[in-house]
């Protein structure tokens, strides 16, 4: 078995990610080629949070839960605070959500683990659906600038 780095003292229940939530502020004001590269190289720093809710078995283990688009096809919710996790369900349930902090390449690699065609940050307030091939950038090591996501449309 391999051994898992120490988890960092920062990270816990109530974890943010502010750089990564100031990129998407920051690019829904003014969406543009700049703001969305500055955005998915902030996605790559920290961590991310993914909704587990009810989406465990003694076999399988936990597995992120989907989200449909209008037209049916799979989206994979993603994070930047367990509080935006928290955000998406009425008070009455909001105990019941369970997040898995990861590492913010994992979460966003995610993505390829199944048909996702998109991935939807902050649903509860920013609500940013984003197409695959964005998040699977953003998930490699490429480098990401304006350009080349100019040269992706």
């Amino acid at each position: 078995m391999t051994e898992q780095p120490p988890i960092p003292e920062d990270v816990h229940a109530d974890y943010a990610n502010a750089a990564a939530r100031e990129a998407l502020d920051t690019f829904q004001a003014t969406p543009d080629y700049e703001h969305l590269a500055a955005f998915l190289n902030a996605l790559r720093e920290g961590y991310l949070v993914v909704d587990v809710t009810g989406a465990s078995s003694k076999k399988k283990g936990h597995r992120v839960r989907m989200i449909r688009s209008t037209t049916g096809q799979p989206v994979l919710p993603i994070f930047t605070s367990m509080a935006e996790l928290r955000a998406m369900a009425p008070a009455s349930r909001s105990e019941e959500l369970r997040g898995a902090v990861m590492p913010a390449q994992a979460a966003l690699a995610l993505i390829s683990t199944d048909r996702f065609v998109a991935a939807e940050f902050d649903k509860a307030s920013a609500s940013l659906v984003m197409l695959r091939k964005y998040v699977a950038l953003a998930a490699g090591g490429d480098e990401i600038t304006a350009a080349v996501l100019e040269g992706m449309r």
